[in-house]
């Protein structure tokens, strides 16, 4: 069972994180999207794609008993671990906008209390499922709007940081595959990644013209293998429910939500190293407002409208109410240490940084708030 877990999710991180990401990039190069832009929208649904899957085919299977929890226990995670994370990767604090991680964080913080009120209900029926897919829509010209109004300067200076950005990942990359870790997984992931190079077409390294078309094919076929894998990692958790004797719920917050955000933590770790905090904040953070909004709502929308009944949350919604309370206290320390009362002002895009004082702190809130809502 260990193996087959660590294959799939293994198989989901490499899908997501040399594949689809890749291939979602060129899209926004496209578009000429900036990256804390990108960060918070197609790359954060390329790093959602694993928990947005899962809870699709959870709602065919009738579980959402697992993967509603594994919502949660990944925001536990997106909030608590991944920025410690990247402040540890980095030698100086990382320089963040507030505006960004403000925008993502209370637009998550809103979305989960919709959740929370729904979950207090125990059904969750169209009217509700709407609201939520809406709430991301509204995310979205949250982002959008202050882009478009921004000026062609920006757009210039952007440009500039991410070609130094991408020299400087590259250079972070050779790094992680020179220890013993990497080596294994290095060793580990050659198959996987051989049989994926087979069905997902790849843009050639030294392509100065990248094509769209080839890209979007290469998103769809990368979908399809993270709804199979999704899939997989479902019956993975399922089976570990028998063999361990462990609640439904609590294999969903562990391994469910613990192996989903392996794509969010490396390419998080790599946009960090490659000298861009802000999309890696939003990568970990915007991808969270997806997976509570689009990731459940988009679903449990489409049952409610092909079955005319609402979708029941399962015997766990006590459980995953209780985890929704402890998530927010991460989300509040995450507040307190990435945006001190000095470096934020209300109406100006000010500058904030995470450093790893702070990281230790929510890192350690973190772990005791993952461990009580695990323990319910």
């Amino acid at each position: 069972m260990t193996a087959s877990a660590f294959a799939v999710f293994l198989s989901l991180a490499i899908i997501c994180d040399d594949f689809l990401c890749p291939a979602i990039d060129i899209i926004c190069d496209v578009f000429s999207l900036s990256d804390d832009i990108a960060g918070a929208t197609l790359l954060a649904f390329g790093s959602s794609a694993p928990e947005i899957f899962m809870n699709l085919s959870a709602t065919a299977k009738g579980q959402v008993n697992m993967s509603l929890p594994a919502v949660l226990g990944s925001a536990i995670i997106a909030f608590g671990f991944i920025p410690p994370a990247c402040a540890y990767a980095v030698a100086k604090p990382m320089k963040l906008e507030a505006w960004p991680v403000m925008r993502d964080s209370v637009s998550y913080v809103f979305a989960l209390g919709c959740f929370y009120t729904f979950l207090d209900e125990g059904n969750i029926d169209t009217k509700e499922s709407g609201i939520l897919v809406a709430i991301y829509f509204v995310y979205l010209l949250l982002i959008f709007v202050p882009h478009f109004m921004s000026s062609g300067k920006v757009a210039y200076e952007e440009i500039g940081e991410k070609e130094e950005a991408e020299a400087a990942q590259e250079e972070g990359e050779d790094e992680e595959g020179s220890g013993c870790i990497g080596m294994f997984f290095s060793v580990c992931s050659k198959p996987i990644h051989f049989v994926f190079s087979w069905t997902v077409p790849v843009q050639p390294e030294e392509s100065t013209n990248p094509s769209a078309p080839l890209a979007f094919f290469s998103v769809f076929m990368s979908l399809v293998w993270v709804t199979i894998l999704s899939s997989l990692a479902l019956e993975v958790a399922d089976n570990a429910t028998t063999v361990c004797r462990m609640k439904h719920s609590t294999a969903g917050a562990t391994l469910l939500a613990a192996g989903a955000q392996i794509p969010d933590l490396f390419g998080s770790l790599s946009m960090a190293k490659g000298g861009m905090p802000g999309g890696a904040i939003s990568n970990a953070v915007g991808s969270q407002v997806i997976n509570v909004s689009l990731g459940v709502g988009a679903p449990f929308l489409a049952y409610n409208l092909l079955m005319g009944q609402p979708i029941n949350a399962g015997s766990g919604s006590e459980a995953m109410r209780h985890m929704a309370v402890l998530l927010m206290v991460v989300i509040l320390v995450f507040w307190i240490v990435v945006l001190p009362m000095s470096s934020w002002c209300m109406g100006k895009r000010g500058e904030t940084k995470l450093g790893k004082g702070g990281a230790t702190v929510l890192m350690g809130v973190a772990i005791a708030c993952y461990w009580l809502s695990v323990g319910k």
